[in-house]
């Protein structure tokens, strides 16, 4: 007798912590759009604490997929201020404008490609239905800050298309490239992270093929990449109780609702998504 496979609703995958092991998949594709790596470059305090842009799209994204009505309001608030500001200068070598809806769409649709990639792997092929449900419960990230709603497409199909076309712009530049120095070198982070980030980086990278011999060489530690030991823990992480799969967001989802009632002092952006 073959066991079903027992896959979560869409709502559901959105909160899995596994889903945290494409952050830094997401944040790659992201900073090698050179509008959004500029951006980056300008308005965010990157060299002090690399990790802050990973940490703030997390939890964007927990927000906006189990959030209360207040607390994503705050926090989508709190971005479109931060976001205001992301706008290049009339000389800058490279233009830039956070409210630009190519570029909600691009950082949407990495988050989004991320996503649906991992759960194929934990799950195996999502039926299609539930892929289109969840490709639509993404979108809502973008959507939140602003990106029309006919620019996000209804099917897994027209949105690969999508990300297909819209990544034939990547590239790395040399402003670009020491953003992602820093990144690799987290100077900043615990040092938990320090010794942990080489090994996802390892993991990462062959999931890039159209950046990975651009970003080889940022590498600031040199690791074996870790997945062929990794990928028969899947199993294993499919029967942990949901609560264990999902304590990542619930975490996160407190911090939110936290920051949404206590007043936050000014400051520079950390273009949180």
């Amino acid at each position: 007798m073959i066991r079903a496979r027992r896959i979560p609703d869409a709502a559901g995958i959105q909160l899995e912590a596994v889903l945290l092991a494409g952050g830094l998949r997401a944040l790659l594709l992201q900073l090698a759009h050179p509008a959004i790596g500029h951006g980056v470059a300008q308005h965010s305090d990157f060299a002090a604490d690399p990790l802050a842009r990973l940490r703030g799209t997390l939890l964007y994204v927990y927000v906006i997929a189990a959030g209360d009505e207040t607390t994503a309001g705050a926090v989508t608030r709190r971005i479109d201020r931060l976001h205001a500001r992301v706008i290049s200068a009339p000389d800058a070598a490279v233009h830039y404008d956070a409210a630009d809806a190519d570029l909600q769409f691009w950082v949407t649709a990495t988050i989004a490609d991320t996503a649906l990639r991992i759960a194929d792997a934990v799950w195996g092929p999502l039926p299609e239905p539930l892929g289109d449900e969840l490709l639509a419960r993404l979108g809502r990230i973008g959507g939140e800050l602003g990106l029309p709603a006919h620019r996000w497409p209804r099917t897994r199909r027209a949105f690969d298309a999508a990300f297909a076309a819209a990544a034939v712009d990547l590239r790395l530049d040399s402003v670009t490239r020491r953003v992602v120095e820093d990144l690799f070198a987290a100077r900043g982070a615990p040092r938990w992270v320090r010794l942990a980030l080489p090994f996802l980086v390892a993991a990462t990278l062959p999931t890039l093929p159209s950046l990975r011999s651009a970003l080889e060489p940022l590498r600031a530690v040199r690791v074996p990449d870790p997945t062929p030991l990794l990928r028969p823990l899947v199993p294993l992480y499919r029967a942990l109780p949901v609560r264990i799969r999902r304590l990542p967001a619930t975490r996160l989802l407190t911090l939110a609702r936290r920051r949404a009632t206590t007043p936050r002092r000014p400051g520079r952006a950390v273009a949180e998504t």
